[in-house]
């Protein structure tokens, strides 16, 4: 009696283990809107050193010629902590010339607004799962009254090509997830800063 039962287990486990070989698990780093980055260690926009670590994704960026020199869009991502990433920038921009005119922060999200005589540069820093992404625009300044643009940068001329370079941060997906020890539940009113007292970057959560 007992036979029967092991011969019955084992043609069970056999059919189980000839399931799994055929069953199609996907990946998660599969669905990765990110792909195609490349090792480097400056900003081709802004001409500063960027974070150590940090990739830079061509594929979803462009840059144009604009009046004060290159504009356009540049994506990195990186395992670094976002207030390092925000600090190595501001030391590299303020050393360009660059003066910070807007600095904001609330969890996992940043914002920093910089400018140089008639171009303008806005760094959006983002935590996400699979590491932080630093999203560099720059353009030239628009005059009072400027109406709306309404096409989309394209990036005809230089890196990128396609439409990649749309209204959105390269497309990457929102992700409500954390980490490198980022406090993703801010106090309203918090000030945090990097650098110490001498030219270091203050945030204030929203």
């Amino acid at each position: 009696m007992r036979r029967p039962l092991v011969i019955l287990a084992v043609t069970l486990l056999a059919a189980l283990m000839a399931g799994c070989s055929t069953m199609e698990i996907s990946n998660p780093f599969t669905n990765d809107p990110l792909t195609g980055g490349v090792d480097t260690g400056t900003s081709q926009l802004l001409g500063v050193p960027t974070p150590a670590g940090m990739q830079r994704f061509p594929t979803h960026g462009y840059q144009t010629a604009g009046a004060g020199g290159a504009q356009g869009l540049e994506i990195f991502r990186g395992d670094a902590d976002m207030g390092f990433v925000a600090q190595i920038m501001f030391t590299g921009l303020q050393g360009q010339g660059w003066h910070l005119r807007m600095a904001q922060r609330k969890g996992i999200r940043s914002v920093y607004v910089y400018e140089r005589g008639s171009t303008m540069a806005t760094l959006t820093i983002e935590r996400e799962t699979m590491g932080t992404v630093l999203a560099i625009w720059v353009a030239d300044r628009m005059p009072d009254g400027a109406t709306l643009p309404m096409q989309e940068n394209t990036g005809a001329s230089g890196y990128g090509g396609g439409n990649s370079g749309s209204g959105s941060s390269s497309g990457y997906s929102e992700s409500s997830g954390g980490g490198g020890g980022m406090n993703s539940s801010p106090k309203p009113g918090f000030t945090e800063s990097w650098g110490g007292n001498k030219g270091g970057l203050q945030e204030r959560n929203l």
